[in-house]
């Protein structure tokens, strides 16, 4: 599974780069909303994450973005609870889940695992569908 990380901190960066690792999945890193429009075009990653804290509310901008064009992108959002209006409104753009900082580890990996299951489910059903 290919995941873009949009996001400017370097203590995330560290450790979603050895989940990600540990778990079999490639990671590509976007530090602005421009460059995670860009590499999402570019790359078409599998799942997208948001840092909701990045400077003038540029991953409300990436999930606003993102969600325009492919309902079917898995988009999870991260943020501190003091930005809980964020969390809200990235879920109102769309974003597929969120999850509270500071990330637990497993907790990440639990989610992203849950919306490639409800992806690949929603894919079957769809196939199956289409036979009838």
């Amino acid at each position: 599974m290919n995941i873009l990380l949009c996001t400017t901190e370097e203590l995330m960066l560290t450790t979603f780069e050895f989940r990600f690792r540990k778990n079999g999945w490639k990671m590509m890193v976007a530090e602005s909303a421009k460059l995670a429009i860009e590499k999402t075009q570019k790359f078409l990653p599998d799942m997208v994450i948001v840092d909701l804290d990045l400077p003038n509310f540029e991953g409300l901008d990436v999930v606003q973005f993102l969600r325009k064009g492919n309902d079917e992108l898995p988009i999870l959002t991260y943020g501190t609870v003091e930005n809980e209006k964020l969390i809200l409104e990235s879920q109102r753009l769309g974003a597929d889940d969120f999850i509270i900082a500071p990330i637990k580890p497993d907790e990440l990996t639990i989610r992203i695992r849950r919306q490639a299951i409800k992806r690949k489910n929603a894919s079957k059903f769809i196939a199956e569908g289409s036979e009838a």
